[in-house]
């Protein structure tokens, strides 16, 4: 287990060990295995991203976050899915952290049943820190979840990746700089990696943070741009560095009503002959 992670990532990631625990008292982890054996395979956000010609968008739902605040404190999952898979967005992400982003895994499986009958995946945006959540994860309708680096340790994390890739789901592996990226690629094989442009242990944003570390990333990898993207310029400089797909939250859940032509508008840049995969 990894101790001493500074900053506010730290401060998330102790107290969803708490809440985990917590959990286990309610549904054991028994439980939530046989849960997890018991629901269909999940589709692949890797096959969804290869086939697709210009940068996939995968649209993230969430009440709020440490870095905007509160964002829509309403948020019915299952329309807001509706709204993304109508709007040809290529994956849902969702918020599942319950503290600092005021999320359930209830979340997940009301966007599941919505974009599964679509075919479009969702993603479990979590700090996934114990098998508990992988499973649970499964049990819910994922059909991808997210693995970050800056949390786990290099043991962790190839124990959580193989457990997901045991159960079908695919995994987005998060790194932020050159030694996270080394331990996503020597301790596992991930087919997607995401680069966070904003640093969850101070919460500073720059657009430079994938540009200077896409090219250190194989190319026969998918690379997703995560974070601090605002309009489709933003998409388009990210897949000139090399994205293939981008994953944007903050910007969408702020666009009120505009929010349906923000996601067909991201949906649908595409890439010239200089971008790279």
């Amino acid at each position: 287990m990894l101790s001493n992670i500074p900053g506010i990532l730290g401060e998330i990631v102790a107290k969803r060990r708490y809440t985990i625990e917590e959990t286990k008292k309610n549904k054991s982890l028994a439980e939530v295995r046989t849960s997890a054996e018991n629901t269909s395979d999940p589709l692949s956000l890797q096959r969804i991203i290869d086939s697709k010609q210009g940068i996939s968008l995968i649209a993230e739902m969430k009440r709020s976050s440490p870095s905007a605040g509160l964002l829509d404190p309403n948020l019915d999952p299952a329309k807001r899915a509706s709204l993304y898979c109508d709007a040809n967005a290529a994956a849902i992400s969702v918020l599942t952290e319950p503290d600092y982003f005021s999320g359930s895994i209830e979340d997940l499986a009301a966007a599941s049943a919505v974009s599964r009958a679509a075919q479009i995946p969702v993603l479990r945006k979590d700090f996934i820190v114990d098998e508990y959540q992988v499973y649970e994860a499964k049990a819910a309708g994922a059909d991808c979840i997210l693995l970050i680096i800056g949390c786990l340790d290099p043991k962790q994390y190839s124990d959580l990746f193989l457990l997901s890739t045991s159960m079908k789901m695919d995994v987005l592996v998060e790194v932020f700089d050159d030694i996270e990226l080394d331990i996503a690629l020597e301790k596992a094989e991930p087919n997607i990696v995401g680069i966070n442009n904003r640093n969850l242990k101070t919460l500073n944003t720059s657009l430079e943070v994938f540009e200077n570390l896409a090219k250190k990333i194989p190319d026969d990898r998918i690379k997703v741009a995560e974070s601090g993207m605002k309009n489709s310029s933003d998409v388009k400089r990210m897949g000139h560095a090399g994205a293939k797909a981008v994953l944007v939250g903050e910007s969408l859940m702020k666009a009120g009503s505009n929010v349906r032509a923000l996601v067909k508008t991201l949906s649908e840049v595409e890439v010239g002959s200089s971008g790279g995969k």
